[in-house]
Order: structure tokens, then C-alpha cells, then sequence
């Protein structure tokens, strides 16, 4: 069992997994929404429509794989932390964003292969998806950039090291 989180928090990469998989969803989804407007623009033909169903697709199983690695990670916070409730809300959102484009790839699954347009509910479902996928990315960038969320694996001093290396601009440290 102890492999296997250390599998899903990324340790063999030395880098944390969640991040990595998480832009794949965030890619394909508002993809497949500018594939759905092109198509209500009759650009693209049948072909942008095959596009937006695959850019569905492989979202869905993309989202699959960032779900466990985004539960360990958020497992590790401690429940009185401001970035536990705004990992619930993250965590939350993104499962009404994933039911969303599981719905919207249900109704395509029948017409995906000759339809030249995207039905309107079908538009109106990756629009709605999008807007809330940009919502919790929102909540996920404030965990890292707030909270430091998954980013102190190193020591605090490695870290000042790194930074000095690539000669970032940093404050004194504290009580020198």
C-alpha cells in the first residue's frame, strides 16, 4: 500500500503526479467547447465534430487518472487548514465538471460519427463544464500558490538554494 501512495503523490518522479495528469482534462474540455462553437459556425464539418467528442474522451480518462492522485494529495492536509475545505470545493467542482462532460459525451454517443453540428444542449453543457473546470483550476492554483500545497518536499533550506541558483530575486532570511 505504501508503494502505491508514493505511486500516486509522484515520489518516483520527484515531482508531485496531480499537477502533471490534471492538464490533460484542462486542455481537452475547453478544447472540446471551441470545437463546439466552430461547429455552430459550420466550420469543420463533421471531422470538428469527431474532435470535440474525442477531446471528451480522453478527458474523461484523464480525469480518472488525476482523481486518486488528487485524493492523496489532499488526504495529507490537515482538516483545520484553509486548503482542506478549498481542496473539498476543488475536489467537488471537478466531479460536477467530469458528470457534466460524461452527460454531454452520452448524448453525442449515438450522432458523433455523422453530425456536421453539436446539438445545442450538448454546447451549452461544455460551456457550463468549462466555466467551472476554470473555477476550480482557480481553487487548485490558490492550494499551491497560497497554501504551498504539495510544494515543501524539499527542505526549506534546499529550497533557498534552488532558488539562489537560478538567481531569483529572494528576501533575507529570517533573523539574519
Amino acid at each position: 500500500m505504501k508503494w502505491l501512495l508514493g505511486f500516486l503523490k509522484g515520489k518516483w518522479l520527484k515531482h508531485p503526479l496531480h499537477p502533471i495528469i490534471v492538464h490533460v482534462p484542462m486542455a481537452m474540455w475547453p478544447g472540446a467547447l471551441i470545437f463546439d462553437l466552430l461547429s455552430q459556425w459550420k466550420i469543420g464539418g463533421n471531422a470538428i465534430v469527431r474532435l470535440s467528442f474525442y477531446a471528451i474522451v480522453f478527458g474523461l480518462i484523464a480525469s480518472l487518472l488525476a482523481v486518486p492522485t488528487g485524493v492523496v494529495d489532499w488526504s495529507g492536509i490537515k482538516k483545520e487548514k484553509p486548503a482542506w475545505k478549498i481542496g473539498l470545493y476543488h475536489m467537488m467542482l471537478n466531479l460536477v465538471v467530469a458528470m457534466l462532460f460524461a452527460v454531454n459525451l452520452g448524448l453525442r454517443v449515438q450522432t458523433f460519427r455523422a453530425a456536421t453540428t453539436v446539438p445545442t444542449v450538448s454546447l451549452a453543457l461544455s460551456a457550463i463544464g468549462t466555466a467551472l473546470l476554470i473555477g476550480s483550476a482557480y481553487l487548485g492554483g490558490m492550494m499551491v500558490y497560497t497554501y504551498g500545497i504539495s510544494v515543501a518536499r524539499l527542505s526549506k533550506k534546499k529550497w533557498r538554494k534552488i532558488a539562489e541558483a537560478g538567481r531569483a530575486n529572494l528576501p533575507p532570511e529570517p533573523g539574519k
